[in-house]
């Protein structure tokens, strides 16, 4: 049995299936988390159409359902399972080996991919490689998850090699090909950057770099493929700047070199303060001074706890105000605690000598009150 024309070389399609398919529902999110099944266009998907299964999960009170199914799943399994429910897949089959792994979407709100190899009803050793794609109406709650499955039979695979030789080249173009379509992401994203120095072209550039420390991250995951990319475009890792590849296979080699030390320095201080590359644009949006403040951080040997407020930002001025000890306390009319929602307030007073008389409780006000903040944190 085998469903695919199995090269037997790692650039093959059976290999790059879970890739394909990831890219194409990544490129469907735009602004969600999880895109809609309606954005799914059935002409992208056809060459995988007899491999798929689409599971219904709209109805919370029942157990999720098979809405379609690919014509060699329905062969594998030898009979009509469509609307039937996941408890009917007889075991031993590729389509149980599909819907074993959906409950893993539903907790991570992701896709999964997997890949391994197991015994038929007919007792053939079945090697399989697929993945799980979750849709939701409002990027929240998962309605489908569409499920993709590429195998073959041992009795199928070519002779030369070993099981582990044949897995490991495998598994070595299947990474290789994940840290290719990673860049490959983060070269449209430095390409479609805006090239005027406004407040959208500083957003965009923020949002390529999160990309890109992802991509390194990626990169650590797998050092062989990586040397090989780095190889293939004529580049090395360095010890000391170990950012700086990763950036130069995005922009460029030739890019400006300044540039290119300033956004490394940028990445390390974001990953010495552990944030991923989801988290990057906000660190570096609330990081004062963005880019050019981590630069500075990182040469003074400066480092922030991981979720703590940036160095003089309002929310750390307040944090500081809470912890200095109080020279006065006492309690006011009732009628004026709804004046005094915010947990800081300014107060009105009129001093007489070593008297103080509260003449006026204020509101927070947002122009006034950070002032006060910074001046009282410089004096105090």
């Amino acid at each position: 049995m085998s469903p695919v024309e199995y090269s037997g070389e790692v650039s093959g399609e059976e290999n790059r299936i879970t890739f394909q398919l990831y890219d194409y529902w990544l490129g469907l999110t735009g602004d969600q988390d999880i895109p809609p099944l309606k954005a799914l266009a059935p002409e992208s998907i056809a060459p995988y159409r007899n491999n798929m299964v689409l599971i219904d999960l709209r109805d919370p009170e029942k157990e999720p359902t098979l809405q379609v199914i690919g014509q060699l799943l329905l062969q594998d399994v030898d009979q009509d399972l469509v609307l039937a429910g996941i408890s009917e897949i007889p075991r031993r089959t590729l389509l149980s080996r599909i819907t074993d792994h959906y409950m893993e979407v539903l907790a991570n709100k992701s896709p999964i991919s997997f890949d391994a190899e197991f015994n038929n009803k007919a007792k053939e050793k079945i090697l399989y490689r697929g993945i799980l794609l979750p849709f939701s109406d409002d990027g929240e709650n998962i309605n489908f998850i569409l499920g993709a499955i590429r195998w073959i039979s041992e009795s199928d695979r070519p002779n030369s090699g070993t099981d582990s030789e044949i897995n490991t080249k495998m598994n070595f173009g299947a990474d290789l090909s994940l840290l290719q379509s990673q860049l490959d992401d983060c070269r449209n994203l430095v390409q479609g950057q805006n090239t005027a120095t406004d407040l959208r072209s500083r957003k965009s550039l923020y949002k390529t770099l999160g990309a890109i420390l992802d991509f390194h991250e990626t990169c650590c995951a797998h050092p062989d493929q990586y040397s090989e990319l780095l190889r293939s475009e004529g580049l090395k890792a360095q010890k000391r700047a170990p950012y700086t590849p990763c950036l130069k296979l995005c922009f460029g080699a030739e890019y400006d070199k300044t540039r290119l030390t300033e956004y490394a320095a940028a990445l390390s201080f974001a990953q010495k303060n552990h944030k991923s590359g989801t988290e990057m644009p906000a660190f570096l949006e609330g990081f004062p001074g963005g880019i050019k403040g981590c630069v500075q951080a990182m040469r003074e040997g400066r480092t922030i706890i991981a979720g703590a407020p940036s160095p003089g930002s309002q929310e750390e001025n307040q944090k500081i105000i809470r912890d200095l000890p109080p020279i006065a306390n006492f309690s006011i009319e009732a009628s004026e605690t709804a004046v005094c929602e915010d947990e800081l307030c300014l107060i009105l007073g009129r001093r007489n000598g070593t008297d103080i008389d509260v003449i006026k409780i204020l509101k927070e006000e947002e122009k006034i009150l950070p002032q006060i903040l910074k001046r009282l944190i410089k004096n105090r």
